[in-house]
């Protein structure tokens, strides 16, 4: 019974860590190429926060950015996101967290060359990105260090 338990352990230990490698090289990924795509200056027209509930009521609140972009004659909105889309535990820290971003100040903004309704204020963290590579490497460890327990 034992032996189930700690294989379960580590399996869902190494499954934990592996999902977040792939997250890590979907982030690195997307670093690389917003490094080529086209850069536009808006203006900041809206501060928004998207807000996911779970069971117990607390949640993940991620601050979005609305920016007015005008091209070649056009105008359209853009809903700029978090390229890592980090969040925060309360509604009013998202929102503080948009400081740099007030509303009127002109930014730039990576607009995705595929999709133009697809923007970033900026690259993905550097931050963001050295959690989600040592949070993996640690699952990873402790999963096959647990694994190992289990085969003496």
């Amino acid at each position: 019974m034992m032996n189930t338990v700690s294989l379960l352990m580590a399996l869902v230990l190494c499954g934990g860590g592996i999902f977040m490698s792939v997250l890590f090289g979907q982030r690195v990924r997307l670093r690389v190429a917003m490094a080529g795509w086209p850069r536009i200056r808006g203006i900041v027209r809206e501060h928004q926060v998207h807000a996911h509930r779970n069971l117990h009521g607390t949640g993940h609140h991620r601050p979005i950015v609305v920016v007015e972009c005008a091209s070649a004659g056009r105008k359209w909105i853009v809903r700029c996101d978090s390229p890592t889309r980090i969040g925060f535990a309360t509604r009013q820290t998202a929102l503080s967290s948009m400081g740099d971003f007030a509303i009127g100040r002109s930014v730039e903004i990576y607009i995705d060359p595929k999709n133009p309704q697809r923007a970033f204020l900026g690259p993905p963290e550097i931050s963001a990105l050295l959690l989600l590579s040592l949070g993996s490497l640690l699952l990873l460890a402790v999963g096959v260090g647990v694994l190992k327990g289990t085969r003496m």
